[in-house]
This record gives structure tokens, C-alpha cells and sequence, in this order.
């Protein structure tokens, strides 16, 4: 007996509706799946990619032996690219004259012109003024900041401002390690240096004396000056920090660091130096 014609359609329906059920049950399965898998591969991409970069700024991988890819700063426990300033390009100097790099944080504002005077009463050369506002020994000992500018400037002295911004810190331990990986940089590249501590305004809690134990004979003094301030209450007037580098000239030439024996008198307008000015963020 033959199957009614409808009743055959309607089994091939249900079947065709059964099948598209079904491959939609499992797609509903399938599909959260494949995007979770396509979300890994994309996030590990991302991953790899940034572990890449990392590297590279850390590093401070170069195109050549002269010229780094990036510079980066150590904030909350991670590497940040900073972009190396405008201005940023090595100086030449006369063979036999002292090329003089001062770095170090917001006490350069009135340090870099009696630097400078002196710079020039002397016969040497300040190639460059690195102010790092907001920085401590934290940055500097954590970060490729140092390293990259003694490799561009290629100073024979370093004169380092640092710690107005640490006064209240008690980590002593952790700063001491900045601090040695700070000299260690300056012995890599072979210069002589003066730490120049805190013009401090107010007693500090220990990092002072932590700063006199690590950097020994190369530590200046600074907070053991009476020092007029400015405005804000903190940092040295330009007048006070004349007076403070005028004995900071002494040591230098005592210790056998740089020759600064020829005393500027007068306090010296600020001229045209190569200036980088960057910022803790």
C-alpha cells in the first residue's frame, strides 16, 4: 500500500527540522568554544608582541652603536617608554677637554647655571642638563635612564644631583640597592662622578646617611649647608645655590674629580645649555 504523499512530506519536514535542532544544539556549544580559543590566540599575539617591546626598552636595543630604539623609566614596578627628549644629540668637544653631564632631579633649576659658569671659567664643556623632575634614586638605579645618557653624551664627569624627592622614605635597604646600581653604571662607563646629595630643607628620616655609607668619598654634603630657599620653601634660592655649588667647586677640585679652582664671583645669568627635562609619572 502506498504511503500518502503528505504524510511522506511531513516525515522529510520534521527530519530537515529535526537535523537544523540539532547542528543548532551543538553550534550553541560550538561557537563560545572557538571564540574562546580565538580570544587566546589573540591575547597571546598581544602577549608575546608587549613581552617583545619590554625587552627592547629595557634593553635599550639599538640600531647601532650610537643611536637606542627607546628609553624607559622604572613606575609601579614597570618598565614605561619615555620618549628621549628634542635636543637629545651628542655634542662634540676639543680632544683633552672635560665633557661635564649633570643629571639628578628638580635641584638642578638652580644648579645647571653655576655649572655652566664654572664650566666655562674652567675650560670645560657641560654637554648636557638632564632634569628629571619628581625622581629619586628609584628611577635612576631602576630603569636604562642613566645608562642610555652616558652612552649619548659620553661625559668624563658626571656631576648627580639626587634625593630632595626621598627625604621621608624609609625603604633604606631597597634604596641602597638603586644606589649601588647607580655607581656600578658610572664605573661601566668609566667616569668620574660626584653625588651632590639633597639640599635638604627639613631632617630627613635615614636616607642621607644611607646615601654617605654607599657612595663614600663621593658624596657631597649639601644638607649640612644653610641655604636660603625659594618661593616654595624647599628648594635653594638661585642666589643659595650659587653659594652651595661655589663649595661644591672646592670639593671637586680637593677630591681630584675635575678642575673647578677658578671661582665664578659674580652670580652668572643662565646662558644657552643643552637642556632635557623630563617627568616621574
Amino acid at each position: 500500500m502506498a504511503q500518502d504523499p503528505q504524510i511522506k512530506l511531513r516525515k522529510v519536514g520534521v527530519g530537515f527540522l529535526l537535523t537544523f535542532c540539532l547542528f543548532f544544539f551543538l553550534g550553541s556549544f560550538k561557537n563560545p568554544i572557538l571564540f574562546e580559543l580565538r580570544r587566546a590566540e589573540i591575547g597571546a599575539f598581544f602577549k608575546m608582541d608587549k613581552k617583545e617591546l619590554d625587552q627592547k626598552v629595557t634593553s635599550g636595543e639599538k640600531h647601532d652603536k650610537t643611536k637606542k630604539v627607546a628609553d624607559s623609566t622604572e613606575t609601579a614596578q614597570k618598565q614605561t617608554p619615555v620618549k628621549v627628549a628634542k635636543g637629545a644629540t651628542p655634542v662634540d668637544t676639543p680632544e683633552g677637554v672635560e665633557r661635564v653631564l649633570l643629571l639628578g632631579d628638580s635641584q638642578l633649576e638652580g644648579l645647571r647655571s653655576p655649572v655652566s659658569a664654572y664650566c666655562d671659567a674652567n675650560g670645560h664643556v657641560l654637554v648636557a642638563t638632564l632634569i628629571y623632575y619628581g625622581s629619586s634614586t628609584k628611577q635612576w638605579g631602576s630603569s636604562d635612564t642613566l645608562d642610555y645618557y652616558l652612552d649619548l653624551y659620553k661625559p668624563s664627569v658626571v656631576l648627580f644631583a639626587i634625593g630632595l624627592n626621598e627625604l621621608f622614605v624609609n625603604d633604606f635597604d631597597q634604596r641602597a640597592l638603586y644606589m649601588r646600581k647607580i655607581i656600578k653604571t658610572f664605573n661601566a662607563h668609566n667616569v668620574r662622578y660626584s653625588w651632590i646629595g639633597p639640599a635638604a630643607w627639613t631632617k630627613d628620616k635615614g636616607i642621607i646617611a644611607v646615601m654617605q655609607k654607599e657612595v663614600g668619598s663621593h658624596f657631597f654634603a649639601s644638607h649640612e649647608i644653610q641655604m636660603e630657599r625659594s618661593a616654595d620653601g624647599r628648594h635653594p634660592s638661585k642666589s643659595a645655590a650659587k653659594l652651595w655649588f661655589d663649595q661644591v667647586a672646592v670639593s671637586l677640585t680637593e677630591k681630584g674629580v675635575i678642575d673647578m679652582s677658578k671661582k665664578v664671583d659674580a652670580l652668572p645669568k643662565l646662558k644657552f645649555t643643552r637642556t632635557i627635562l623630563m617627568n616621574v609619572k
